[in-house]
Order: C-alpha cells, then structure tokens, then sequence
C-alpha cells in the first residue's frame, strides 16, 4: 500500500473517530474520557496524513498540465499527471501517476498528454476525459488498420504463400474501430456539457413578420444537449 493511500485511509478513519465522539457527547449516557481519547486519536491519525500527503518539493508543471517528478520523488514514484493545484500533495501526485500508468498500458501516453494540452484541461476529469479521448482514437485507429490488413485481396505469410481474405475478421474489426470512434466523439460531446453546463443557447437577430402574420426567426442555435436516442 502506498503511502498516499495509507494516508488517504488515516483520514478517513480520522472523520469516523470524530463523528463517533461526537455521537458519544449526545448519548443518554456521555462517556467524555472515551469521546476525548478518539479525538485525540482522529489528531494524531490527521497529522500522520498530513504530515504522509506533503510534497518536500513540489514538481514543475510540465506539457498538458503535468508534474514532472524530479530526484526523490521519481525513486518514490512520484507523480506524472496532476491537477493544476498550486500546492499538490502526494494524493494528486499518486493520482497522477495512476492515470499515467492506465494511459501507458494502452500505449497512449503522448497521445493523452497532447490532447490535455490541447484542450487546456482544467481539473482531474477533464484530463481523464482527455485521455480517455486519446485511448478511443488510438484504438480506432488501430482498429481501422486491422480491418484494412484483413481485407486486402492478396497477402503472403512469411513462406511466400498466399492467404485468403479474411472478411469476418475484417467486419469485426471495422466495426470495433467504428465503435471507438462513436465513443471518441461522444467524449467529445461530454467536455462539451462539462464545459457549458448543458445549456442551450437561442440568439434572435431578426424577426420577420409575413402578411399572414407568421414570425419567421432567423438567428442562431447552440445547444449544450445531446442528440443521442
């Protein structure tokens, strides 16, 4: 276990030791020794988190928003992908280094971080979003390579012999790579929302009354909303 989670972990059971005396303090029978002793065990829990969570040194922010670990956070393994936060502690950097290890286990790393940059991601689900973008076009794309191997009319294996065209193969993989790309481009449509709230915006720029009293509007619509069934 990380010292991150353990930390995240202390903390928790911090909250549950407080909550609890707290709830001793309004029983019918109060039991203030047993109340202060959990108090004093939340603090200690709380200052080992804290104390577990502080960065000696904070990393540089680097392309698409993340630390760049230096020294003895890269032997800790510290982290990669990060929020935007002027103070990270060693929570974000952990959750950094995660999405990191996620996006290299599609072989997407750069990938994930140019598409962070290039939609300036702003928080940890942006950037998530964005790199979940990043897995989708690489597998798209890859998928779409397959299908192309698959479907061509005439290979040869490695002895010079001639192979036949695969078209279940092909299908399957065509269509997985156009799954991967209806899911790129609903992502898309997500940071959309993320970033608008869902709203839907009507702009009236003229309004023409004909002779039989109907209104033609001519303007613009945007919409936050989805067009999916």
């Amino acid at each position: 276990m990380s010292k991150a989670t353990q930390a995240i972990l202390n903390r928790a059971e911090a909250e549950t030791l407080r909550s609890t005396a707290a709830g001793i303090d309004v029983a019918s029978t109060p039991d203030p020794l047993a109340a202060r002793f959990m108090r004093d065990d939340a603090a200690v829990l709380e200052t080992a988190a804290a104390d577990a969570l502080t960065l000696d040194t904070p990393p540089p922010v680097g392309a698409g928003g993340e630390l760049v670990p230096a020294g003895d956070q890269i032997k800790r393994g510290g982290g990669n992908l990060v929020d935007m936060v002027e103070r990270p502690d060693a929570v974000t950097a952990q959750a950094s280094m995660d999405r990191l290890k996620l996006a290299d286990e599609v072989h997407c790393v750069p990938l994930a971080v140019d598409a962070a940059e290039t939609i300036q991601a702003k928080n940890s689900i942006e950037k998530m979003l964005a790199h979940q973008l990043a897995a989708a076009h690489k597998l798209a794309m890859t998928f779409a390579g397959q299908a192309r191997e698959l479907a061509d009319y005439a290979r040869t294996d490695t002895y010079g012999r001639l192979r036949d065209v695969d078209a279940a193969g092909a299908s399957r993989a065509a269509s997985s790579s156009a799954r991967m790309m209806d899911a790129f481009q609903k992502g898309v449509l997500v940071l959309h929302k993320l970033r608008t709230g869902g709203t839907q915006t009507v702009t009236v720029q003229h309004v023409n009354v004909s002779n039989g009293g109907q209104a033609v509007v001519t303007g613009g619509i945007r919409s936050g909303g989805s067009d999916e069934n």
